[in-house]
């Protein structure tokens, strides 16, 4: 009986960051058309309400589960990423702002589910000292363009935050920091092999049409992968 298909882990980077959504408001989930067309070009995303170069770095997550036909982060089994993130990322303080704008404080144990579920999860925020509750809240919102200023004011007291995106199915992690991510990142990916997944960093300008951003639908089969796709 022949092995089932790896699961396919995709970190997309851009350090230092050009802040804007990776879809356009009118249309968030661009990417992810019933049928994920494998050539066909995304919407346009014009360059707009931008962060000083070295403010700040960004980062995003998507999964495909091959064996299902699921795309989406959390369709993955949880070790692909959680305890990278939590590695990598993670401070000695966790908190998630819920969809009544309360905010909770998190064990490391209530981060795990929340990173492989985020339902009434809007942020999700680590720091080495509490943060505010109002900035993170503040944040919340899947506008992000509208809300550049209260992410702005959030990365001045935390190390990260995280916010949920909606994928075809589940949902992927966005996320933020003032500081480099992507070395410390692609190190604990390293120290975190997981058997029967395939993980690959990519450049967030490489990916900006639908056919990019789900490479692994056609590029996986060519005999070769372009050369701004790592293989972690």
């Amino acid at each position: 009986m022949p092995s089932p298909p790896p699961d396919i882990l995709k970190y997309f980077h851009e350090e230092p960051a050009l802040l804007e959504p990776l879809t356009p408001d009118h249309d968030p989930d661009a990417r992810r058309q019933k049928g994920r067309t494998a050539h066909a070009d995304g919407p346009s995303m014009p360059l707009e309400a931008l962060l000083d170069a070295d403010e700040a770095y960004r980062g995003y997550l998507a999964g495909t589960n091959r064996s299902d036909d699921r795309v989406g982060l959390t369709t993955l089994a949880p070790e692909a990423y959680v305890p990278v993130l939590m590695d990598a990322l993670g401070r000695a303080w966790w908190a998630r702002s819920r969809d009544d704008g309360t905010v909770e404080t998190l064990t490391p144990d209530a981060v795990r589910r929340v990173l492989t579920d985020p339902t009434d999860t809007t942020v999700l925020a680590t720091a080495e000292t509490p943060v505010p509750a109002e900035r993170i809240t503040a944040a919340a919102g899947t506008a992000r363009r509208r809300t550049l200023p209260a992410l702005r004011a959030l990365l001045d007291a935390a190390a990260v935050a995280f916010f949920p995106e909606p994928a075809h199915d589940g949902h992927d992690w966005s996320f933020f920091s003032a500081h480099p991510m992507r070395e410390d990142l692609l190190d604990a990916f390293r120290a975190h092999p997981v058997d029967g997944v395939r993980r690959f960093a990519v450049p967030y300008q490489k990916a900006r049409s639908e056919s990019k951003f789900y490479f692994e639908t056609w590029q996986l089969k060519a005999p070769s992968l372009p050369d701004y796709i790592e293989e972690v």
